[in-house]
C-alpha cells in the first residue's frame, strides 16, 4: 500500500487531477481541501492595534429581552479581540453602556462622544436589529443580524464602512426543535446565540479558518 504521508505533494496533485478526470468521479472538493486546507476569511477591516476600542451593542428597538446579553455579546468579541491580538487595549462595554444609560429622553448622545466618555479612541459599533429564536417549519433557528460600523473618536466620524447602514452580520445556530420551549432551554439558547454573537463579531476583524466561522450555522 503507498504511504501517502511520504509522496511529495506535487505528485498528490498530478494524482488527484488524473483521478478528477475519470468520468463519474466526484473527488475534485475533496482533492482540493486536502492539498490547500479549508480556507480562510480574511478581515472586513483592519484594526489599529495600538489604538484603544471598545465595543457598543447598540439595541435601540429592545431586541434582545436582557441586557446581560447584550453584555454577554461585547464581552465575548472584547475577550476574542485581546485573545487573537487583533488589539492590544480593550475597554469594558459596561462602560459605554453606562455612559448611554445617562443620556436623557430626546437628548441622545452621538457614538463619538459616548467613545469620548468610555476613553476609547475607537468605537466598534454594533446595531442589533434581529435577536430571536424564530420557529420555521417545526424547528427553531436562533438568529442575531446587527449592521456594524468603526468610529474613529479623534476623527469625529465612521472610517467603515463607506454605507451608513453599516456592514450586515448575520449570525445563526443550528435548527433546534421547536418542542424545545421550557424556559431554562430558551434561556441557554439565547446565551448561546449572544456568546456565538459575539465570537462572530470579533471575527470579522481577523483572518481565521472558514470552518472556525461563528457566523455559519453548525
Amino acid at each position: 500500500m503507498m504511504n501517502l504521508s511520504r509522496v511529495p505533494i506535487v505528485f498528490l496533485a498530478m494524482l488527484f487531477a488524473f483521478v478528477a478526470g475519470v468520468p463519474g468521479c466526484n473527488i475534485v472538493a475533496p482533492a482540493a481541501y486536502a492539498i490547500h486546507g479549508p480556507g480562510k476569511v480574511d478581515p472586513v477591516f483592519a484594526l489599529d492595534k495600538e489604538r484603544t476600542a471598545v465595543i457598543f451593542i447598540d439595541d435601540p428597538s429592545s431586541k434582545v429581552a436582557q441586557r446581560r446579553l447584550r453584555h454577554s455579546m461585547a464581552d465575548t468579541a472584547s475577550r476574542t479581540l485581546l485573545q487573537k491580538k487583533v488589539v492590544n487595549d480593550v475597554i469594558d462595554s459596561r462602560t459605554i453602556l453606562n455612559a448611554a444609560s445617562k443620556e436623557r429622553h430626546g437628548d441622545r448622545m452621538s457614538i463619538t462622544e459616548l467613545g469620548r466618555a468610555a476613553g476609547a479612541d475607537v468605537v466598534i459599533y454594533a446595531v442589533v436589529t434581529n435577536f430571536s429564536l424564530t420557529a420555521e417549519e417545526g424547528t427553531f433557528v436562533p438568529t442575531t443580524t446587527m449592521r456594524v460600523k468603526i468610529i474613529d473618536v479623534a476623527q469625529g466620524q465612521r472610517v467603515w464602512p463607506a454605507s451608513e447602514a453599516g456592514y450586515l452580520l448575520e449570525v445563526r445556530l443550528p435548527q433546534r426543535p421547536s418542542s424545545l420551549t421550557q424556559d431554562r432551554a430558551r434561556l441557554n439558547m439565547e446565551a448561546q446565540l449572544a456568546e456565538r454573537s459575539g465570537v462572530a463579531l470579533a471575527q470579522l476583524f481577523y483572518r481565521h479558518e472558514i470552518t472556525e466561522s461563528a457566523a455559519r450555522g453548525r
